[in-house]
């Protein structure tokens, strides 16, 4: 058992923990539906599985141990198994790009389906490469058929969304990225301001996407920071000084 559950956890990206709660989870629940009683797995200390079914009689909740030796299907119970383990860890994986949402991010596009959606290549987390789609309503109508969005070519995206879904029955990360939104001019912005970028508050007011951005700062942006996002949006970037934000 020991193997199998160090095995799982390679392939899963889990934890030893994680994996021996999910084997004891669908194993009280099969074996609770088996017996229609309450039944409690569990690993003892030698990492064998035991197994406890409960029944209430006068009053009196009785215990027997259920043998595991009798189960059938054992096939179908490893196939549920990996679905499960499947699911949780592309949750965990969920949970931690979850964080990194609204989060400017650079990736290559490698494909375009027929319905003009977009694929790209990036990384939210440094060395774990993935495949996001940027939809195609959320591509600026003077970037949909230009050169700068062929495949190859690599351009900056707004991380919009990160999900679990279910592609064809198996579990999936779904990355959703976008160029239209505000948060992308103000993100880019920063990226252009390096350690600077903490000493100035920015917001983008208004977007009108392909002719201009109107952005409120607390403190002067260099022209060079402008224009590096004017240039990456192909529009205008309009830059308003103000001693404080709007609603503060």
């Amino acid at each position: 058992m020991q193997e199998i559950i160090a095995s799982f956890t390679i392939e899963y990206a889990l934890t030893k923990a994680e994996v021996m709660a999910e084997i004891e989870a669908l194993f009280a629940l099969r074996l609770s539906q088996w017996y229609r009683l309450p039944v409690m797995v569990f690993f003892r200390d030698d990492l064998r599985l035991e197994a406890v079914a409960y029944n209430q009689s006068g009053g009196v909740v009785m215990q027997r141990l259920v043998e595991l030796s009798e189960i059938k299907g054992r096939g179908t119970l490893k196939r549920q198994l990996e679905t499960n383990l499947a699911k949780a860890a592309v949750l965990k994986q969920t949970a931690r790009y979850k964080y990194f949402e609204k989060e400017l991010l650079w990736g290559e596009i490698t494909a375009c389906d027929a319905e003009q959606n977009l694929y790209v290549e990036t990384e939210v987390i440094a060395g774990e490469r993935l495949t996001a789609i940027c939809p195609v309503n959320r591509i600026g109508l003077h970037e949909r058929h230009s050169g700068d969005f062929a495949i190859g070519r690599k351009r900056a995206f707004h991380l919009r969304r990160v999900e679990p879904v279910l592609l064809n029955g198996t579990p999936r990360l779904k990355v959703v990225v976008d160029r239209v939104s505000k948060t992308l001019v103000e993100t880019l912005l920063r990226s252009q301001l390096g350690p600077d970028a903490e000493k100035v508050k920015i917001h983008c007011l208004k977007r009108y996407v392909g002719h201009k951005s109107i952005v409120f700062s607390t403190g002067r942006l260099p022209k060079s920071a402008i224009i590096a996002v004017d240039r990456e949006l192909k529009e205008r970037i309009q830059v308003n000084i103000v001693k404080s934000m709007p609603g503060e």
